[in-house]
């Protein structure tokens, strides 16, 4: 497809969503919660034992309703990301027990822009809320890694270290990513004001790692989140 018609098309389904938002109510709001991030290694010779970690995030919303029950909805926000380890590898040799205990963090911010298509089914009282689409995000400084081991030979500490290492966005991760987000949730009215909560998965789809010394393997943002917020219509 030409770049002028992808330009055309960009510009009728803007058109096409701000022209039914004319006919219902804005609402903007707030929303923070709790990730549980992760990351995802593929083609790599080495374990990688990643864990969640836990990180905020917040964002602004603005929702644009298309009908009764659908809405677009933006949220430019802030996220913590990354992922943990820890491990404990136990061996006996030497007729002495030999215990290594690792514990370390990646930690990486992100400024994010969620664009959701929202469907809201009526629950009784309640309203249903799933959402699903692109996720854009950009690091806001280099992903750093802090770790920790320990070794013990018959329960007697032997030996104990740590590192504080940064990598630095484009030259060993990139620094924008992108994927799919997908969540389900309810809300509830309070007058005017509608408060939520909603669980959602974030899918990232763009590899994180360069290619160093012929190592092509891949990286890729995973991870689970939950939400608390509020929505108030505008203008009307």
């Amino acid at each position: 497809m030409k770049k002028s018609s992808q330009v055309s098309l960009t510009i009728l389904f803007f058109l096409f969503i701000f022209s039914s938002v004319t006919t219902a109510q804005i609402s903007v709001g707030l929303r923070g919660g709790v990730n549980f991030a992760n990351f995802s290694v593929e083609g790599s010779d080495q374990d990688f034992p990643f864990k969640a970690k836990t990180g905020l995030n917040f964002a602004v919303l603005f929702n644009l309703p298309i009908s009764a029950s659908t809405s677009i909805q933006f949220e430019p926000g802030f996220s913590q990301r990354g992922a943990r380890i820890s491990e404990k590898i136990d061996q006996f040799a030497n007729n002495q027990q030999i215990r290594v205990e690792v514990k370390g963090k990646l930690l990486v911010n992100y400024i994010e822009m969620p664009v959701l298509f929202q469907y809201k089914p009526k629950l009784g009282k309640l309203e249903g809320i799933l959402s699903l689409g692109p996720e854009l995000r950009l690091m806001t400084n280099n992903m750093r890694a802090k770790s920790s081991s320990k070794a013990y030979v018959n329960g007697e500490l032997v030996s104990e270290t740590s590192e504080d290492e940064t990598y630095g966005s484009g030259d060993d991760t990139h620094k924008f990513d992108y994927g799919i987000v997908g969540g389900a949730g309810v809300s509830y009215s309070l007058g005017s004001l509608k408060v939520f909560a909603e669980g959602r998965y974030h899918f990232g789809l763009r590899n994180l790692a360069t290619s160093v010394d012929g190592d092509d393997s891949k990286v890729h943002n995973r991870g689970a989140s939950v939400h608390l917020g509020i929505l108030v219509p505008i203008g009307k």
